[in-house]
C-alpha cells in the first residue's frame, strides 16, 4: 500500500508542477490586456488566481480528510488519546470566537472616500489579524522556551 501511495503522490506532484509551469508561462509570456492604458495586467491573471484557489482548496480538503482518517484510526486504537488530540482544534476555535468578538464593527473609510460598513467582514478581518498576532506570539514563546532547554527531555 505504501508503494501505491508513493506512486500516486509522485505522479500528482509532477502533474501539479507541469500545470503550474504552464499557467505561469501563460501569465508571464502571453501579453497584457491593455498595453496602452494606465492599468496593465497580464491577460491570464484570472487563470493564475483560479489555479491558486483550486490548489488551496484541494490542499485543505486533502488535509481535512487525512486528519479525519488519522483521528478515526486513533479513535479505534486509543480513544482517550484521540479525544485529547482534539484539544488543539478546540483551542483554535475558542481563539477564533474570542477574536471575532473583539473585532470592531466601526465603518471604515476607504482610500477613494467611500465607506465600507459590512459588519461581518469587518469583524472577520479583525479576527484574522488578532488571531495571527496571538499565534505568532505563541510560536515565539514556544521557540524561546525550546531554545532555552526548559522542556527538553
Amino acid at each position: 500500500m505504501a508503494k501505491l501511495s508513493y506512486k500516486v503522490s509522485y505522479y500528482v506532484f509532477y502533474v501539479c508542477v507541469a500545470l503550474i509551469l504552464v499557467v505561469l508561462g501563460m501569465f508571464y509570456f502571453v501579453g497584457y490586456n491593455n498595453p496602452v492604458g494606465e492599468y496593465n495586467e497580464p491577460q491570464n491573471t484570472e487563470a493564475l488566481m483560479y489555479l491558486m484557489y483550486a490548489m488551496f482548496g484541494v490542499s485543505v480538503i486533502i488535509t481535512l480528510l487525512g486528519a479525519l482518517a488519522q483521528f478515526a484510526g486513533a479513535l479505534k486504537d486509543n480513544p482517550k488519546s484521540a479525544i485529547k488530540s482534539l484539544l488543539g482544534l478546540i483551542l483554535l476555535i475558542v481563539l477564533l470566537v474570542v477574536t471575532y468578538n473583539m473585532g470592531s464593527a466601526e465603518t471604515v473609510v476607504l482610500g477613494d472616500g467611500t465607506q465600507y460598513s459590512d459588519v461581518t467582514m469587518l469583524k472577520v478581518s479583525d479576527m484574522l489579524i488578532y488571531s495571527t498576532y496571538v499565534l505568532f506570539g505563541i510560536a515565539a514563546v514556544g521557540t524561546l522556551l525550546n531554545l532555552s532547554g526548559l522542556f527538553k527531555k
